[in-house]
């Protein structure tokens, strides 16, 4: 029997029917109603007889009365009219026979022949001379014959199990081998809470990279607990035959009607969703903790089977299981920082607020370090921590007793000794917080100079921490811009100058250029915000 998929019986039909022409037998194949679907491809006079119409008939009804078995049968319809025939099955179930004719000479003695003749167009002794060679079979001939094919048809059977087993061990191989390999890296992209929205679209290049999909997207609901991360709703690989703001819309519609529970989507023919017509596509939920956090979807099959698969469907969902963990711990990672920076603020204010001359102050260097270490090229984390390092920078003056701090006009050089403490005060503050300890440098050295002069440990060049070297700058920067008890706030020009100045003595020469270049409107609605609310306090104790 022929028990193999559908792609392969016709190979192997092929395969016997070239086989069975070397021994010159003429081969049909039939369906399981005796419609035939292919007759011998035979020339001349005998490939006219044997495509008659009354031998045709005789193939069919032979093979309609044949019984649904697994080995070949032997069927004479007509005296001296042989087949053997050969089912092929699938999913245990026989849908068309090859059958193999094997005449004797008694068949050109009886009616059918002379039918056959009248409806090829042949006479009949011209008909005799063409089938003579082919009809010498004996009933023993027959019985071997058919053994024969037996053992051929045995060996494809075989031959295409191993194919089909061999290629689904391939297949589950590489299945097994993606979704590992995704499993991997995904895990070694999920290092950093703080930038969720890289991780998303690293996600989405690497399922684009294992997946046969046009484009995938990832659409991010608007749940209150991820409203602090700075990323956007909608995402986007691949060549999307929508913009982000119709699939944002599409999502949007889609995740109404789904939960955190909801099974993968497969979408065909769905155009109230606002998806393409015509086109699978999966939707995948992504959600943690019962909660519905976004939508994964994928969409517009490019190879091998158009439909959507059980592997497509288990990669959606373990990436999706990833992106659910990313998103939760990084709204989870945001509102830790918030808490953080606004106790940073806190305790920065209640010291800045001993003195209206340094209001603001210490806001105003985070901001100004922040965009000077953006505009150096670093790194967005990099920047956010330049950032906490200006926020605490001045802590240290808690440990400096406020009538040296509040003191009007210059301090003496007793009381600037106790001044000039305050970087080492502050870093001992600082020093046992552990989400503290890369700030430190910065803390500690913000008070050094480029040409070696400085305090508290005299290093020069960039011996100075890069981050004490930015705080100099914008500690700087913001000390001449702002009024003092000693005199007035310089203007602009005024402390360019000064700062073009201080490049290779006090300051990096490197860096000065660079924050010249800075665009400081946020500086000065800062200095007016400050000035405001000092107003303000100032007029309320009045």
């Amino acid at each position: 029997m022929l028990n193999v998929a559908p792609n392969t019986a016709l190979h192997a039909h092929q395969t016997v029917c070239s086989r069975l022409a070397e021994l010159s037998l003429p081969v049909w194949r039939v369906d399981a109603s005796g419609n035939v679907l292919a007759a011998p491809d035979v020339g001349g006079d005998i490939g006219r007889l044997l495509r008659s119409t009354p031998i045709t008939e005789l193939v069919s009804d032979a093979a309609r009365s044949l019984a649904d078995v697994d080995k070949p049968q032997i069927i004479t319809p007509v005296s001296g009219f042989s087949v053997i025939a050969v089912p092929e099955r699938q999913r245990r179930r026989c849908v068309a026979w090859t059958i193999a004719l094997a005449p004797s000479g008694e068949f050109m003695l009886g009616d059918r022949f002379q039918l056959a003749c009248q409806s090829a167009g042949l006479p009949p002794e011209q008909a005799k001379q063409a089938l003579a060679a082919l009809a010498t079979y004996t009933p023993e001939t027959i019985r071997h014959l058919a053994a024969m094919i037996g053992w051929s048809v045995a060996d494809l059977v075989g031959e295409a199990d191993s194919r089909h087993a061999i290629a689904g061990f391939t297949r589950q191989l590489t299945e097994d081998f993606e979704t590992i390999d995704l499993l991997h890296s995904l895990a070694r992209l999920m290092g950093d809470p703080s930038r969720p929205q890289d991780f998303v679209n690293r996600a989405l290049a690497r399922l684009n990279d294992s997946m046969q999909f046009a484009w995938l997207g990832c659409w991010v609901a608007s749940d209150p607990r991820l409203a602090r991360l700075p990323m956007p709703r909608t995402f986007l690989t691949g060549g999307s035959p929508l913009p982000e703001t119709e699939l944002s819309a599409a999502a949007d519609s889609l995740a109404r009607g789904m939960t955190a529970d909801s099974k993968p989507l497969i979408i065909s023919e769905a155009p109230e969703t606002g998806l393409p017509r015509g086109v699978q596509c999966i939707v995948q939920p992504v959600a943690r903790n019962s909660r519905l956090l976004g939508l994964l979807i994928a969409g517009d099959k490019q190879s091998g089977d158009p439909g959507v698969t059980s592997f497509d469907i288990h990669l959606l969902e373990t990436a999706g299981a990833f992106i659910a963990a990313v998103l939760e711990n990084g709204a989870l990672y945001a509102e830790q920082s918030a808490m953080f920076i606004g106790s940073l603020k806190a305790l920065t204010s209640s010291l800045d607020a001993k003195d209206r001359y340094t209001a603001g102050h210490s806001e105003r260097v985070a901001c100004l370090a922040r965009q000077l270490a953006l505009a150096l090229g670093l790194p967005e984390n990099i920047a956010e921590r330049v950032h906490i390092a200006g926020m605490v920078h001045d802590v240290g003056k808690i440990g400096v007793p406020e009538a040296v701090l509040l003191k009007p006009g210059k301090p003496t050089e007793a009381e600037f000794a106790m001044i000039k403490r305050h970087p080492e005060i502050g870093y001992a503050i600082l020093k046992d917080i552990p989400l503290m300890q890369d700030i430190l440098p910065g803390v500690l050295h913000h008070h050094e100079r480029y040409d070696g002069k400085g305090y508290p440990s005299g290093l020069a060049g960039e011996q100075i921490p890069l981050f004490g070297r930015i705080l100099a700058i914008a500690d700087t920067f913001d000390a001449m811009s702002s009024n003092r008890s000693y005199r007035p706030a310089l203007g602009r020009q005024q402390v360019i100058a000064e700062l073009q100045r201080c490049a290779g003595t006090q300051l990096d020469p490197a860096l000065v250029p660079v924050f010249l270049s800075l665009d400081l409107s946020f500086f000065d609605r800062l200095m007016a915000a400050h000035r405001d609310h000092v107003t303000d306090v100032a007029a309320r104790a009045a």
